[in-house]
């Protein structure tokens, strides 16, 4: 049970500080393959700071509550059996779902082949949001009136705008959402965003087109952060008329004309809602595979078994430019830190990077369909990146032909004839089947 917070108050909470948190610390229940000690404390610790979100934004503080129970999953093989089995496999290719059978989470946390990286960052912000955001679906189903009758934009939407509140007033300049707020501005700008009317008409949240997928929960949270910190009454107003629904069949119809009666027509604002969040400040990066972390100028990323991981800065390359960076990598047979040039579009075909490997050998590799090809091999003896020990690399590019260095020399010289492969566009780094750790990076560029 909760008690509901009269209407009038509700604006006024959203733009103080957060309610008092409930009578009793949430018990949170963790199971499954991936449940180990540091991994549930760190959880538990998340959703113990998310909790207050969850009633302010909610409207709501509970006198009680039964254990939140999140299952979580090592492999992939036992999410997709989960989700078969409660969805019909709706939720494959999302990596968490809120099952409202049986009111309990089921979350793919996929292995990372470095325990040591695992026990100093058991939770990732990308994990950290994960867990919040289907913890948030939880507590709503529970306690608040309107979740039934909210459309799926408002549902996921303020799920994951409490997960942003979790990471605190620096999440933007963070790993995660940086990478959503750069990933809108890019679907802004080449025209692809998913627009305004269809946001509040559809439900995205299961589409089998990753890009389209990821797009619909990225401008469903930026249209409620919006709301909340742009348009407050507007929001309540929509929270009130959501709280009046009662089918769920109804819900995105009833939805749309809500939004239309309170916010406005969707063409009408959505350039008003776009230009809100170009002008919001964000990190330079943007993960596109793996996991990534930026700590005290150092970038950690871990990729998942047999797979690569990348994050691009926004900066541009232009003409010939040098990078330099400092580079770790782990004691694994096939580790390798890899700078990366040329990501110029969404799939970021035609990107090259440059491969620095533990045994000593520097490769330069085309993505090509996405599928990676080594077009060049070290042109010299191998120079070895020691594992575990930071060593600065180097990478030149001059017109068509690139250089790396590692420790000063010169490991690898290739002209790149192939003229559909970009040598100019955003750079980053990248790793494979193993974690690296980045710091001390600078670019020079024309």
């Amino acid at each position: 049970p909760a008690r509901p917070l009269a209407r009038a108050f509700i604006v006024p909470l959203l733009l103080a500080t957060a309610l008092a948190a409930p009578a009793e610390t949430p018990k949170v229940e963790i199971k499954g393959t991936h449940a180990d000690d540091t991994f549930r404390k760190e959880a538990r610790g998340a959703l113990r700071h998310a909790f207050p979100s969850f009633c302010e934004l909610g409207g709501v503080k509970p006198d009680k509550d039964a254990p939140y129970v999140l299952n979580v999953y090592q492999l992939r093989e036992e999410y997709l059996k989960a989700d078969r089995e409660l969805n019909g496999g709706r939720f494959a290719n999302n990596g968490g779902f809120f099952s409202v059978d049986t009111g309990e989470a089921h979350l793919l946390m996929a292995p990372r082949v470095d325990p040591e990286f695992t026990e100093r960052v058991p939770l990732t912000e990308r994990m950290r949001t994960l867990i919040v955001h289907e913890t948030s679906h939880m507590f709503w189903r529970r306690h608040v009136p309107w979740y039934s009758g909210a459309p799926q934009w408002a549902l996921e939407g303020i799920a994951e705008y409490c997960a942003e509140r979790e990471l605190g007033k620096e999440a933007l300049k963070g790993v995660y959402f940086s990478t959503g707020l750069h990933a809108l501005r890019r679907a802004l700008d080449s025209g692809r965003l998913v627009p305004l009317e269809d946001v509040v008409s559809m439900d995205l949240s299961s589409q089998p087109d990753a890009f389209l997928r990821d797009l619909y929960y990225r401008e469903s949270w930026a249209l409620v952060k919006w709301l909340v910190e742009a348009r407050p009454e507007a929001w309540t107003d929509l929270v009130h008329d959501f709280s009046g629904v009662t089918d769920r069949e109804e819900a995105a119809a009833r939805g749309r004309t809500f939004f239309r009666k309170r916010v406005g027509s969707p063409r009408d604002v959505q350039k008003e809602w776009t230009d809100w969040i170009d002008g919001l400040a964000s990190g330079p990066w943007e993960m596109k595979y793996g996991d990534w972390r930026l700590d005290a100028g150092e970038l950690e990323g871990t990729a998942y078994m047999k797979t690569g991981s990348a994050i691009l800065n926004e900066q541009e390359l232009k003409g010939d430019a040098a990078i330099d960076a400092e580079v770790w990598i782990q004691d694994l047979a096939n580790a390798q830190a890899d700078v990366v040039i040329g990501a110029w579009d969404d799939r970021a075909r035609n990107m090259v990077k440059i491969a620095f490997m533990k045994s000593g050998m520097t490769a330069l590799l085309v993505l090509k369909e996405d599928r990676w090809e080594r077009v060049a091999f070290s042109q010299s003896a191998p120079v070895a990146v020691p594992a575990e020990t930071w060593k600065p690399v180097r990478i030149e590019i001059e017109g068509r032909t690139v250089r790396a260095f590692v420790d000063g020399k010169a490991v690898l010289e290739h002209e790149v004839a192939d003229e559909d492969v970009r040598l100019d566009g955003r750079w980053g780094f990248g790793n494979y089947d193993s974690s690296v750790r980045f710091r001390r990076w600078k670019v020079e560029s024309e």
